[in-house]
């Protein structure tokens, strides 16, 4: 087993619980905006300081602790909000157990997931209002529903003003007209529970936290039915706050935009707590449409982001200047700037302002995380004053394991483990690939109410087994993503494929959006086999507007022998189809490989056909029991 330990370079806080780190931090930036946002897009910039979060943190978490709630579930599930931040923070600040949830799943799986948590209330927006009437007839353990903004243009929602019974029991609050209901505000909240502080009744301040109990409760990618719950405490995301923030230098005041939803680990960790840790200001996205203008409107500093969202910063940037026929002086300045980097002149802000305008000017550092990403990409925007560091984890891990840092920068590696984190590759010889494995503090407690799942990735020397294959260069330290285990291809000579390195080779061409590699067996022989989705523009305007479909395969035969020239023969792609239709994803853009794979094959049961078939065909036609159109 090749071993590596995090080290740390900067000095960090000492804190057990995110009560601790919040208050610390309302204390050192007590006037600085922790929160810039709008609650609609038409709505004037709203500001929260660190002193007034951490003043409404107090007050709503009072008056969750005088309804009862003290050490319950409680769920949140929205669009990113200071609402939905102010909720989560309140929750595991001193009340309960929070559960987070993604708010793209089907209405069916929200339901089964509020029990499955056994969650007692749930703040929700107002896009979920019909969702949550139905949970609360067919979720026993629920028992309220809190609207986080009810005011939000367009949104169905209960008579407030009529007394309503049943769900938070027959709770009479002062100051609210002895109203008793159920459906309850988050704005009203506040007022109540800054009452009940200044009558010393249920406070935060007077609730312990367990460090090691469970804090939060998050369900990982997959159906309801699949899908696991990982139980992460407090000590678990505040060590990997206090380990990312000893490798990574960032400071008061940087501008961040939260971009990637909030019910995910990384988002949650990286774009919201581990912000507010530094005195950040989190600027909420005003929505995906909306991100360029908010990093101009707002002067972002920093973004946390997904693969392919630095892909179309790339892909404009890119497209801008071939169009202004600036491509080839840029091409030739890089090679300058970079020359002048390594003697300690830096002009790359200066000779490359206007490409960093599109940005708002002041971007300069990204965090990428949940898929590999085009190194080129990375070294490109480094090239122009723009840092992307590239990060690994998972949910379970809290859920940053390792990443590139302030003194780590190795583009197309994910660096090195974080401070006080251990990780391994499950190999003897260095550079062999091998599985992934992370010890320390940020190891999850386990899967829940699923020890048998949990005693099988964590083993009795406390190793989280990450299924996830990598090798560590010898030359470097640092930790390349191969593969992973489940979507391996084993073929009948015994010899391994991982379909990661193949579709990265795909995506090199700009025709193909995505492209999906698996194992189909063909008469007991086990082929390497692809799909490819291809970018209808991009098609036409490289091969013209009445594209054939003898064109495309033709361009499709030529790339794969490209490709499989490149490759050990045993790695080849043997047959392929494409499509038009983006394929199954999560919400952070991972293609689910099983739903994906299933679908291929029920297709081909259905026309009663062998991919080999249709091989170079394109899969939303329909064929007949010889693979010709129909």
């Amino acid at each position: 087993m090749q071993i590596l330990r995090g080290q740390s370079y900067y000095q960090t806080r000492s804190f057990e619980t995110l009560r601790e780190m919040i208050e610390q931090s309302a204390s050192l930036y007590p006037d600085r905006p922790a929160f810039r946002y709008r609650n609609q897009i038409e709505d004037p910039l709203a500001v929260r300081t660190y002193a007034e979060f951490w003043q409404e943190i107090n007050q709503l978490g009072a008056a969750l602790l005088a309804l009862g709630l003290a050490g319950r579930r409680i769920a949140v599930i929205g669009e990113n909000s200071y609402a939905w931040c102010l909720a989560h923070a309140a929750i595991v600040c001193g009340v309960g157990v929070v559960v987070p949830l993604d708010r793209l799943l089907p209405e069916n799986e929200i339901i089964a997931s509020l029990s499955r948590g056994e969650v007692d209330t749930v703040f929700y927006d107002p896009a979920f209002q019909a969702c949550m009437e139905k949970a609360q007839v067919q979720v026993a353990s629920l028992s309220g529903l809190i609207a986080l903004r009810p005011g939000r243009s367009g949104s169905k929602q209960p008579d407030f003003s009529q007394p309503q019974s049943g769900l938070l029991g027959q709770v009479s609050k002062p100051g609210l007209a002895e109203k008793t209901r159920h459906w309850l505000q988050l704005d009203e909240l506040l007022p109540w529970g800054a009452t009940l502080e200044k009558e010393g009744k249920a406070t935060l301040s007077q609730t312990s936290i367990d460090p090691d109990a469970l804090m939060a409760l998050l369900f990982t990618s997959g159906t309801t039915s699949v899908a696991k719950a990982v139980m992460l405490s407090q000590r678990n995301v505040c060590s990997d706050i206090q380990a990312v923030s000893s490798v990574v230098k960032l400071w008061p005041g940087i501008r961040m935009l939260s971009v990637l939803p909030l019910h995910h680990t990384f988002e949650n960790t990286c774009g919201l707590y581990i912000g507010l840790y530094y005195g950040a200001e989190i600027h909420e996205c005003d929505g995906l449409r909306h991100i360029q203008k908010n990093l101009q409107d707002y002067h972002i500093d920093m973004i946390v982001g997904v693969p392919v969202l630095f892909e179309n910063f790339y892909n404009k940037v890119q497209a801008t200047l071939q169009k202004t026929g600036k491509d080839k002086l840029i091409r030739r300045l890089l090679p300058i700037t970079q020359g002048l980097r390594k003697i300690g002149i830096d002009l790359r802000r200066v000779l490359y302002k206007q490409i960093l305008a599109a940005f708002g000017g002041s971007l300069q550092l990204g965090i990428c995380g949940a898929a590999p990403i085009d190194p080129e990409i990375i070294r490109f925007f480094d090239a122009i004053g723009i840092h992307i560091l590239q990060g690994y984890g998972l949910t379970e891990t809290s859920p940053v394991a390792a990443g590139c840092n302030s003194k780590v920068f190795v583009p197309g590696t994910v660096g090195h483990p974080m401070g006080g984190t251990e990780l391994a590759v499950d190999s003897e010889t260095p550079g062999e690939p091998g599985e992934i494995l992370v010890r320390g503090p940020i190891v999850m407690l386990g899967y829940y109410q699923d020890p048998a799942a949990t005693a099988e990735v964590i083993d009795s020397e406390g190793w989280f087994h990450t299924g996830d294959i990598g090798r560590i260069d010898p030359a470097n330290g640092c930790l390349s993503i191969t593969g992973r285990q489940k979507s391996m291809i084993v073929l009948k000579s015994g010899k391994k494929v991982f379909p990661e390195e193949i579709e990265y080779l795909l995506g090199q061409d700009k025709l193909i959006k995505e492209s999906l590699v698996w194992g189909e067996d063909d008469e007991g022989d086990v082929v390497v086999s692809a799909k490819v989705v291809l970018d209808r523009d991009a098609l036409k305007e490289k091969l013209g507007q009445d594209v054939s479909e003898h064109q495309i395969r033709a361009h499709l035969d030529q790339l794969i022998r490209e490709i499989n020239s490149r490759l050990p023969s045993f790695k080849g792609i043997r047959q392929y189809v494409f499509s038009f239709q983006d394929m199954v994803k999560t919400t952070t853009l991972k293609i689910k490989r099983p739903i994906e794979i299933a679908g291929i094959r029920d297709w081909l049961t259905r026309h009663k056909l062998r991919l080999r078939d249709i091989t170079g065909r394109n899969l939303d036609e329909d064929h007949d029991e010889n693979g010709k159109h129909e």
